[in-house]
């Protein structure tokens, strides 16, 4: 189990270069052959591949300052700078959604042209294959270091793939002459990617108030306290993500004869046992209090 952590470790140091250097060639090969094959949809996906180099440098500054360590100016770290992060990612994804908006209703409106050459539909075909791989990469990291940004990143790269999707559809589409299927197709995937977005900057704002994991955490750690010897019971359990990281409150019972000396002992054996079990626990608050109380 460690060493699969710090193998994830390391793929997350890298995953935001990987990200950049990938879109980059995506998005100068969509811009020209989208000029050149004439295909206002190819050009879209362009800009929207460009908008992924920009949440991947997201990701390099999220882990940079989360990495730093606490100081007194801010002495419960730079966790949080991954929601804000995430939130800035996510809108700049539905700002690029919504760009690509104006761009299709504008070709809706316009009279037929004539269909886009065939090399939008290769490229598309290549960026769709690209675009997934990347997605499940960046998904299995983003998961299993708990990070918001790099999950962020992720989808953006699955929107990417959706609106290269509709790309090979239209082109298609216009080749056997239904010229308006390209950008109803567009229209389609926008309402999916500004729905991904908005979900997850809804799920960063709930992280930036605190909000509880314990739908996600809370079995875990009661189970392992059930376990500790000496421990009566979980009176009360408050979790929430700092960053990649959980910090966690609880209350814990113990018998009523306890001296406060033997229930600091106790408390202190429930603190380490759960930051040694809990791989994604980083600090642990514990109370105690009389059971049958």
């Amino acid at each position: 189990m460690a060493m699969d952590h710090a193998k994830c470790e390391k793929c997350g140091e890298k995953v935001a270069f990987i990200g950049i250097w990938t879109n980059f060639t995506l998005m100068s090969l969509k811009l020209i052959i989208g000029f050149t094959s004439g295909s206002k949809a190819c050009i879209a996906d362009g800009l929207h591949s460009g908008s992924n180099i920009v949440t991947a440098f997201a990701i390099l500054a999220s882990q940079k300052l989360t990495k730093k360590k606490r100081n007194e100016r801010f002495p419960f770290g730079f966790g949080k700078a991954e929601f804000v992060a995430a939130g800035f990612v996510s809108l700049l994804i539905i700002a690029a959604a919504v760009s690509l908006i104006t761009i299709t209703i504008d070709h809706l409106l316009r009279e037929p042209s004539a269909p886009p050459h065939i090399s939008a539909l290769f490229i598309a075909i290549i960026s769709v294959a690209t675009n997934e791989m990347i997605f499940r990469y960046m998904r299995c990291v983003g998961t299993r270091l708990k990070s918001q940004t790099m999950m962020a990143n992720a989808w953006a790269n699955r929107a990417d793939c959706f609106s290269s999707i509709a790309v090979v559809i239209g082109v298609i589409g216009s080749k056997m002459g239904f010229h308006h299927l390209d950008p109803i197709c567009a229209l389609v995937v926008v309402g999916v990617i500004i729905k991904v977005s908005v979900d997850i900057m809804i799920d960063s704002i709930k992280a930036l108030m605190d909000s509880s994991v314990n739908n996600l955490y809370g079995d875990e750690i009661t189970q392992i306290v059930s376990k500790i010897e000496d421990v009566r019971g979980i009176s009360e359990l408050k979790t929430r993500h700092i960053g990649q990281k959980i910090w966690a409150e609880l209350e814990i019972l113990v018998d009523s004869d306890c001296t406060m000396k033997q229930g600091e002992d106790i408390s202190r054996k429930v603190k380490k046992i759960l930051l040694e079990q809990v791989r994604d626990l980083d600090r642990v608050y514990i109370h105690f209090g009389p059971a049958g109380k």
